[in-house]
């Protein structure tokens, strides 16, 4: 199967083709397609290319392996990957090492298996498995080494029988940074996609009475998943059995202490569901299935976000603990006072696949936007000395280097179409900042606003544009 790759494109999330069963937003079982990270270089030179005999238990292996000039596509460290020996890529990799010519090669980062031999969970997001945290151009290596296996999977377009992703989707989801696209008739479901019809599946019986959505939640199944409680769920009994303790999720009998702190967390998530669902112009009572879907998926944003901010990779999320009631309440902070990140009725529909699929993507933008927020708090918590100047005032930390080529690079986005143009958002910075001057502009404030940016670049665009028309009339006027 041959391809074209842009001249210079960025690296995007793509999807396996092969899916896994896995437990669906409405419990239903479904086949999810897992995040894939894939990285093309056109004109690229191959600095080594080797060939490595391991002996084992079963034999012989053999793994090929190529080194890649970063300088040589305008990157700033070398990087390698393995590739299928024996593959024409592979042969395709040898001789353009020993012949010195560049080719044009395609990359995989996908999950390594688990322990035990399964593969990592499906639905844990690529880039969560990559160790990114708010910038999702930097990586962590060793967290990445430990799950993630990077392979070449294409080389001047002979694909290798390790490619797992599609190419024949890579056109649509060129500008899938974050993993909240999906390709049609499919839709986001955490870190994969899942058929869009099977996104959610709606439940005609539920009332809209905290009663039965607590009996949903805690009723439903003798053996909860582990993210409800630290403790897990002791056999259920017929004797009825004193109320536990706060802390305690289930009582001694099995039955689930409606005053626990879950019960609380549970019922705070009920809140804010209809506080967003009110907002969007709806009647939370008369819409019950539509309240139970948004109370399921900000818990599942909450959980995300917790895991995020403590780098917890391999953990569950801990609904009871504090950390997940302050991700909930950043949520609805951001969904509160952020441009573009309003919760809509036409995300509401929990069985219409088009809305299904703005939910999702909602979702994605919320918790990379919130996410980077509740993670700054360290940094403000305790007051930091060396940040004061003369007489107690703060001094100011600039925007860096990174900072400012990750800027450049949302102004180069097709769908933003600024680069070149710099001066026309300089009346958005002043209307955020005070300055268009980055040297005079807190690094904090600009990460917070750049990763809301390069969530959604169509509507910075739009602000853009909106601040520049409002500041040329009082230009003109001066």
């Amino acid at each position: 199967m041959g391809y074209t790759p842009p001249e210079k494109g960025l690296p995007f999330i793509a999807y396996e083709k092969k899916g896994r069963f896995v437990q669906g937003p409405d419990g239903q079982t479904v086949k999810a397609r897992p995040s894939v990270y894939v990285r093309e270089h056109v004109d690229i030179k191959v600095l080594l290319y080797k060939e490595k005999t391991t002996k084992t238990d079963d034999g012989e292996f053999v793994t090929g392996r190529a080194t890649f000039d970063a300088a040589s596509v305008g990157l700033s460290h070398d990087f390698s990957g393995s590739v299928e020996v024996g593959s024409k890529a592979a042969q395709l990799l040898h001789d353009a090492f020993r012949n010195e010519t560049p080719v044009t090669v395609a990359l995989e980062t996908s999950r390594r298996f688990a322990k035990g031999g399964e593969p990592i969970d499906p639905l844990t997001p690529i880039n969560e498995l990559r160790g990114i945290v708010g910038d999702v151009t930097k990586a962590q290596a060793e967290i990445t080494n430990s799950n993630c296996k990077v392979l070449i999977v294409g080389v001047n377009g002979e694909f290798t029988d390790e490619l797992v992703s599609d190419p024949e989707e890579w056109e649509l989801l060129r500008e899938n940074r974050h993993g909240d696209l999906a390709p049609e008739s499919w839709a986001v479901f955490q870190g994969a996609i899942i058929p869009a019809a099977a996104a959610a599946s709606g439940n005609a019986d539920i009332t809209g009475q905290i009663e039965s959505v607590l009996k949903k939640f805690f009723d439903a199944a003798k053996n909860p998943p582990v993210a409800l409680a630290r403790v897990g769920r002791p056999p259920q009994r017929e004797a009825h059995a004193t109320e536990a303790k706060p802390w305690e999720s289930w009582n001694s009998d099995g039955r689930f202490n409606a005053g626990s702190y879950l019960a609380t967390a549970v019922r705070e998530t009920y809140a804010q569901a209809h506080r967003m669902i009110t907002a969007a112009g709806l009647a939370p009572g008369e819409s019950p299935a539509v309240m139970d879907s948004l109370v399921r998926l900000l818990l599942g944003m909450a959980d995300r976000i917790q895991l995020g901010v403590y780098r917890n990779l391999s953990g569950a999320p801990v609904r009871t603990d504090r950390s997940h009631h302050e991700a909930r309440e950043w949520i609805e902070f951001v969904v509160a006072n952020v441009p573009g990140l309003a919760y809509t009725a036409e995300m509401t529909d929990p069985d219409d696949a088009q809305s299904v699929t703005a939910r999702n993507a909602w979702a994605s933008k919320v918790i990379v936007t919130a996410g980077p927020l509740m993670d700054a708090v360290a940094s403000m918590a305790v007051p930091n000395t060396a940040r004061t100047g003369p007489g107690g005032l703060p001094v100011i930390r600039p925007v860096t280097k990174e900072l400012e080529s990750r800027y450049d690079a949302l102004l180069a986005r097709p769908e933003v179409g600024l680069k070149g143009w710099e001066k026309h958002v300089h009346p958005l910075l002043k209307e955020r900042f005070g300055t268009e001057e980055f040297e005079r502009i807190e690094a904090a404030p600009f990460t917070a606003a750049l990763t809301e940016w390069e969530a959604d670049p169509a509507a910075f665009q739009a602000s853009a544009r909106a601040a520049k028309d409002v500041a040329e009339p009082a230009a003109a006027a001066a």
